[in-house]
């Protein structure tokens, strides 16, 4: 399977912020949940709750922002569904989640995170690219993580990991510890 890519940075945040916002899409045994915009102390976490049922996937690609607030209402809302939902995974992660999940210890609570978002820098033409990166393809060994190579899709060039590896995947490690 081919890696995803982007070749921009997710869309600045405006002042104002975005609402979260979130689509469902039924699939069999679950849902598949697409949330979008700020975590913070105005996002309905209670109604989205609600809504998930059986094996549910979270899409985080496009949280764009959490706020210390918005960290406590996504730590009770992930609790909360212990045992309200057969299974939790996050998906997409995007890098703002990742750097949560590397800071704030039961972010993912019991969640299990299937791919994110990460990025990389061209050494030719010194594009940047956020990298779909699938946990089971790139990591296998998830307590010993090696970040995988890519070549840039404007020059051919190597990509190589814009980040400390030992920082941006250190959720990983944890996770595997468990």
């Amino acid at each position: 399977m081919a890696a995803d890519y982007y070749s921009a940075p997710p869309p600045p945040v405006t002042a104002s912020g975005s609402p979260l916002t979130w689509k469902l899409e039924p699939r069999a045994g679950g849902t598949l949940a697409h949330l979008s915009g700020e975590i913070n102390e105005n996002a309905d976490l209670l109604e989205l709750r609600r809504q998930l049922r059986g094996d549910v996937e979270l899409d985080l690609e496009n949280i764009t922002r959490v706020n210390s607030c918005g960290v406590r209402e996504w730590v009770n809302f992930v609790r909360a569904l212990d045992g309200h939902v057969d299974a939790l995974q996050f998906a997409r992660c995007s890098p703002v989640v990742v750097l949560q999940l590397n800071t704030i210890f039961n972010f993912r609570g019991s969640a299990r995170v299937v791919s994110f978002l990460a990025p990389y820098v061209c050494e030719v033409c010194h594009v940047d690219e956020y990298r779909l990166l699938v946990v089971a393809e790139h990591f296998p060994d998830r307590a010993n993580p090696h970040v995988p190579a890519f070549r840039c899709g404007r020059c051919g060039g190597v990509m190589v990991f814009d980040e400390l590896p030992e920082r941006y995947l250190s959720f990983l490690i944890e996770e595997a510890a468990e």
